[in-house]
């Protein structure tokens, strides 16, 4: 009997973690909501395509959620009602 594990539709385990650059929108928003911050998605999203997802410094984004989580960090220090 043939193992499945070497079928065509096998997953890709390192999906969902963030390297996909430039990821799916609809990615980013899941993300967001999930950090209760739904409303800042699009606002990431876009900024990150209009600097052809490229840090600050030059350097091209290797994992969008590192660069996510960074900004979840600053809306938060700015806007202490979303601190949890």
């Amino acid at each position: 009997m043939k193992s499945r594990a070497t079928s065509t539709c096998a997953i890709d385990p390192r999906k969902g973690l963030g390297r996909e650059v430039p990821p799916k929108i609809d990615h980013v928003k899941i993300y967001f909501d999930q950090q209760e911050l739904p409303q800042e998605a699009e606002k990431f999203y876009h900024w990150h395509e209009r600097s052809k997802w490229h840090t600050a410094t030059g350097h091209p984004v290797k994992n969008w959620k590192t660069e996510a989580a960074k900004w979840i960090w600053e809306i938060r220090l700015l806007n202490p009602y979303l601190r949890f």
